[in-house]
């Protein structure tokens, strides 16, 4: 099965950690959520991040998502990353659990002028 949904973001927490010459390491927590469509609840990433002066360079982020997917309760885990000069965040599902127990797919988060959205095209079992 594969979807589009858009989602808002409603937690952005960064910091640096690393500030080290011209690139600096940081952090950041974010909160999603998802309504309206095949996903339905909240997830919470840990985002770790580049940047130079002329602004980001790569990020890589693992994120959980807990709620329904095609009605089906549980959660499930993502990885996902880009670079600058990327124009989407591709990522796969790493696990599940609930009734999404067994779920495998990919995702891509995009974030452009029609706004965020992420596209999953996955499979359940039975």
């Amino acid at each position: 099965m594969r979807f589009t949904q858009t989602f808002e973001i409603t937690q952005w927490d960064q910091n640096q950690y690393d500030e080290t010459g011209k690139i600096q390491l940081g952090r950041a927590t974010v909160g999603k959520t998802f309504t309206g469509g095949d996903l339905e609840g909240t997830s919470s990433a840990q985002l770790l991040m580049a940047a130079t002066a002329d602004g980001p360079a790569a990020y890589t982020a693992v994120e959980r998502f807990v709620g329904t997917l095609a009605g089906r309760a549980g959660s499930f885990v993502m990885v996902h990353g880009a670079t600058a000069d990327q124009t989407s965040s591709p990522g796969k599902i790493v696990a599940a659990d609930g009734d999404l127990a067994g779920l495998t797919g990919t995702v891509v988060y995009e974030h452009d002028e029609q706004g965020p959205r992420v596209t999953v095209d996955y499979e359940l079992p039975w």
